[in-house]
């Protein structure tokens, strides 16, 4: 039998198998597995669904975000313990950031769960491991006793990975990982690990992301749940091949035909919920939102830092666009590019020496600009969630928030886990409220900044009711970690996109990667968080330069250079934003701060296209440069100082020249290089430097990367 009709009649049997039981099963109460919680309706249907699937032996996917799926697990192991008599023990494996949520949960709603948190330093967890030893040794053979101190073993990914030994030696009778998107690799230590270590035979995974980039992530997941059913990859992909590559050449109603199995397939194994679909069918009431993304020009000295680049790596990108240069090499420009659409300061020698606070750290970034003004108008009485994806960008956003004397919580992968857990909850206290003669920055944060990589996943931040991405398109979840269970506010989602640069490109690009979850599982798009683009894969990285051509650098130039941003137009368009909270569904003609991710045309020569793009980038970038350093080089932007000390080294090496000539000297350096014309190029990982000049002078020499010197 083919690969595609054993899936379809596994299905068919879970699907028949199902129905059945749904027809027979009596409604239960949460009372009846010794849940204190009162379910929402979505939410019993949900752990009905669950024990459907246990009793038929099959492995699965609840897929929802923002719905309460933590509530549901903690249920069904009710269910296992209460109803089943299950002894466990049960697992559950989870970010550190959403362990503190588990332990709230299970003491909340299952009291009689008993829940041991297996999270700490290395002596904390072996004095853990001995109680455990020590309770095992003094049961008696006949005592009723649990043979365990625990029903659940809460951990971690990481300690799951460090106390295998010790972790893999239980026979686990129910596991359940939450955001299992950390298994969408199955060449990861993590997935083998599990997989081939630990004894864990009946499986639930949690995530809000069952797709996020392509079918083979999604059999990963599958294929960790029921390997038996979902087997190699290489089957997988050939059976479904069509859907995962439309550029196979087969006609859409084979890939519409492709879709709908593979949809019926899931359906199967996997329980996938929107808000959107249940706030339409009235089984869950959530307060509306409101998604604007805000355009935000380029100020000059972003202007200038974002064309130096540019110009610094023509040569790589006319190498790619001509298909001698690998996807890395672009991956590492595009990085560079997306760090000055959000601060010049985020390079080094670029930020004024020595640092000082002041009005420069809003005024050099057109991102900053706009969120000062955002900011002015939430502050009163509004709470917002500030996501960057790197710890620099929240270095300098933690500047700006002390300038403006915002409070404020942060939460970065350098944060231990109590603090984690400390700044949480002082953010999640009580909404702050106007009181006559009490300041309202007292009784709790503003602002909650937060590293996109380093905990947003799974946190429940339903305090705040404004939203703010400064990099959106690698912002994963942002948004539900406000619009979820428990929210009681309209929810304004802000995000700011630099306008006319490679950002807006990637924003576009990304919204057609959703369509791959609409297709494969019926996902409705504005309800998805965005994909992963961060990658260095060829497709996506062609399809940024690609898009290179809708920008006219020409225009960049053009203007006053000392042009700076309307600040009435800048207050206007904050004021806009935040009453766009009041307005469920605006004018089309209103929309003007968005931007519509399908509107950019395909089908086009890349090459061509491109290059008269170069060209036209060409003409415009005969000026308007500003100078990048190496780490550890930091140097003030030109002026009066500068240019002096640039002549003098002029006269130097003129004076140097002549006394060579004197001596009858001649030098051997290469006088037209090959390389980029500036020595002081970025240094990009995997990247070789052409370094040229004077071979003894020793400062053009980088330590930092490989360097090919010519002599």
């Amino acid at each position: 039998m083919k690969y595609d009709k054993k899936l379809t009649a596994a299905a068919n049997y879970i699907h028949a198998a199902d129905s059945r039981a749904a027809d027979e099963a009596p409604i239960f109460e949460p009372s009846d597995f010794e849940i204190t919680a009162t379910l929402k309706p979505h939410q019993g249907d949900g752990v009905s669904w669950l024990i459907r699937r246990y009793q038929l032996g099959v492995n699965v996917i609840l897929g929802t975000m923002g719905l309460g799926k933590t509530l549901q697990a903690i249920s069904l192991l009710c269910y296992l313990k209460v109803c089943r008599k299950s002894p466990g023990p049960f697992l559950v494996l989870c970010p550190l950031s959403v362990t503190d949520g588990w332990v709230s949960e299970t003491a909340n709603f299952a009291p009689n769960l008993r829940l041991l948190r297996y999270v700490g330093e290395k002596d904390y967890r072996r004095k853990l491991r001995e109680e455990m030893h020590d309770y095992v040794k003094g049961l008696s053979i006949s005592s009723d006793v649990p043979s365990l101190p625990f029903d659940v073993l809460l951990t971690t990914y990481d300690i799951a990975l460090i106390d295998q030994d010790f972790l893999s030696q239980f026979p686990w009778h129910y596991t359940i990982i939450d955001e299992a998107q950390r298994l969408k690799n199955p060449s990861s230590v993590l997935y083998n690990v599990l997989r081939e270590r630990f004894v864990m035979p009946r499986k639930l995974l949690m995530t809000g992301t069952p797709i996020q980039n392509n079918l083979t992530e999604l059999w990963a997941l599958m294929h960790f749940c029921m390997p038996m059913i979902f087997r190699t990859l290489e089957q997988f992909l050939s059976a479904f091949k069509e859907a995962a590559d439309p550029s196979t050449g087969k006609d859409a109603e084979n890939r519409k035909e492709q879709f709908k199995i593979l949809k019926y397939v899931l359906g199967a194994f996997m329980l996938r919920r929107t808000k959107s679909k249940l706030m339409e069918s009235g089984t869950l009431f959530l307060p509306p939102v409101t998604e604007i993304t805000v355009m935000a020009p380029l100020v000059p000295l972003q202007k200038k830092v974002y064309m130096s680049l540019l110009r610094k790596e023509l040569s790589k990108l006319l190498a790619f666009a001509s298909g001698a240069s690998n996807a890395q090499s672009l991956h590492n420009i595009v990085i560079q590019l997306r760090k000055a659409c959000s601060h010049p300061y985020l390079f080094p020698g670029i930020e004024p020496e020595p640092y000082q606070e002041g009005e420069h750290l809003v005024q050099t970034s057109g991102k900053l600009l706009i969120l000062d003004h955002l900011l002015q108008k939430l502050h009163d009485g509004h709470r917002v969630l500030l996501f960057a994806q790197m710890n620099h960008t929240l270095d300098i956003l933690q500047d700006f928030l002390e300038l403006r004397k915002y409070t404020y919580e942060r939460l970065d992968g350098s944060i231990r886990a109590e603090e984690r857990f400390a700044a949480i909850r002082s953010f999640s206290r009580e909404s702050r409220k106007k009181s006559y003669g009490v300041d309202a920055n007292q009784s709790s944060p503003f602002v909650f900044l937060i590293s996109t990589r380093a905990g947003g996943v799974g946190l429940n931040l339903v305090a705040a009711d404004t939203v703010t991405r400064l990099n959106p398109q690698v912002d994963k979840q942002a948004l539900q970690r406000a619009h979820r269970i428990g929210q009681s506010n309209h929810v304004l989602s802000i995000n700011l996109v630099s306008g006319r640069t490679i950002e807006e490109v990637i924003m576009r690009r990304a919204a057609r990667k959703l369509q791959l979850s609409h297709n494969v599982i019926g996902e409705d798009i504005l309800d998805h968080e965005g994909s992963n683009i961060g990658g260095a894969e060829a497709g996506y990285l062609k399809s940024v330069i690609f898009g290179l051509h809708v920008f006219y650098p020409i225009e960049m130039n053009e203007g006053n250079s000392d042009n700076q941003l309307n600040m009435g137009e800048l207050t206007a368009l904050a004021e806009k934003v935040i009453s766009s909270r009041r307005e469920l569904q605006s004018d089309v003609g209103d929309r003007k701060f968005e931007i519509n991710p399908m509107d950019l045309q395909d089908g086009h020569d890349l090459a061509s296209l491109y290059m008269s793009w170069v060209e036209k980038f060409k003409q415009a970038s005969l000026t308007d440069d500003v100078g990048i350093l190496e780490p550890g080089n930091r140097r003030h932007l030109p002026d009066e100082k500068h240019i002096k000390a640039e002549v003098a080294r002029k006269k130097a090496e003129e004076k140097k020249l002549s006394k060579w000539e004197a001596l009858g000297y001649h030098s051997l350096s290469i006088s037209n290089p090959i390389g980029p014309a500036d020595h002081n190029a970025l240094s990009d990982t995997g990247t070789v430097h052409f370094v040229y000049g004077d071979c003894t002078n020793t400062a053009v020499v980088y330590s930092s990367g490989p360097t090919v010197i010519f002599r």
